[in-house]
């Protein structure tokens, strides 16, 4: 950081009263309509996979998959969200990172703005409060770009009108067959190595964001939650509400109140389940859950690839309140209303 009287003599910026300068920071830290979080995995030559990753001062980023960046991106990446056509990032297309650049930091306009001094980073600290105007869409991958925005962004939430998060849940503790008739359990899936070997809890990094937004001590004024989770497996059904880490479950125990919209999508191949909530604009202190069965037409020669439903056509576009998704005619739909408790609510 550069020193403050230096600064002062320097920059004119720095004589303006405060409350002016509080200001433009608001303009510099709310200028991304969309930012996409994610990690991409790095394609290339054995020697230069290894700088990339270690030259310098560098060293891979902890609990993402190995030969993976994590990803911060103003603008929205469907790519960083895809489980059939992920991102990547081909060493022979980019410029090699200098020996000074490390992913210590996120390249976003909060942190920028944190480095240039301490005068700054104070004042952004202890005075500055996100506007409420803000509009920023956060989209996050489900597990790793929730990990990454967790452990190097989480500031990002506080400027977020609205978050969605998609990716793919492979059960490690339930067995659907198992659970249906006691048989012996069958070996857990095996996971993709991470880096450090850091394994992150993705079920409290979920619980924790939905709780922050909609539970009953929320901290961030998050108007919409958007959850797209694809279950892959013929026989997945089962594991979208037998299994306690569910990234379902764990979004309904968190959710205190508010409007919850689901859509279970069920195919041959897997199950999607679409989850949004959003507050309920009277305040009162209650829960409504509306649930929709749809089909869920995947693989085969003409179809779409199996997994592919996790990333929404319309997005980056959202509506306030909830739409539902188009579908095969005859859909059940169920509403039921629950009674807020005093603590976030359990599934029986």
């Amino acid at each position: 950081m550069i020193d403050d009287a230096t600064v002062v003599d320097l920059c004119p910026f720095f004589v303006l009263p405060v409350e002016l300068r509080l200001h433009i920071y608001s303009f510099a830290v709310l200028d991304d309509p969309s930012i996409t979080i994610g990690t991409a995995e790095i394609i290339g030559s054995h020697p230069d996979v290894i700088h990339r990753l270690y030259g310098g001062k560098r060293s891979p980023y902890p609990g993402i998959p190995e030969h993976h960046e994590p990803v911060v991106e103003a603008g929205f990446n469907a790519s960083l969200l895809s489980a059939t056509n992920p991102a990547t990032i081909q060493l022979s297309q980019v410029a090699p990172l200098s020996d000074d650049e490390s992913h210590e930091y996120a390249h976003t306009a909060h942190l920028a703005l944190l480095l240039v001094n301490k005068q700054v980073n104070t004042e952004l600290k202890s005075h500055f409060k996100i506007s409420k105007n803000r509009q920023t869409s956060l989209f996050l991958a489900y597990p790793h770009g929730l990990h990454v925005c967790r452990t190097l962004t989480p500031h990002l939430l506080r400027q977020a009108r609205s978050v969605h998060v998609a990716g793919t849940y492979v059960s490690r503790t339930f067995c659907p067959i198992r659970a249906a008739c006691l048989g012996p359990r069958e070996p857990a899936p095996t996971l993709p190595k991470c880096n450090g070997g850091v394994t992150p809890n993705s079920t409290k990094q979920l619980a924790d964001l939905i709780a922050s937004a909609f539970g009953p001590d929320a901290t961030h004024d998050v108007q919409k939650l958007e959850l797209r989770t694809y279950y892959p497996g013929e026989d997945s059904y089962s594991t979208v509400w037998g299994d306690d880490d569910s990234p379902t479950v764990v979004a309904l125990r968190n959710i205190y109140c508010g409007e919850v919209g689901i859509e279970v999508w069920r195919g041959r191949h897997g199950t999607g389940v679409y989850l949004t909530a959003r507050h309920i604009g009277d305040g009162e202190k209650k829960r409504i859950v509306s649930t929709t069965w749809r089909r869920l037409e995947e693989g085969g020669r003409n179809g779409p690839k199996c997994g592919s439903w996790i990333v929404d056509p319309r997005w980056p576009e959202w509506d306030q309140g909830y739409t539902m998704s188009d579908g095969p005619k005859g859909d059940l739909i169920i509403h039921r209303a629950h009674p807020p408790t005093a603590r976030p609510l359990q599934l029986l």
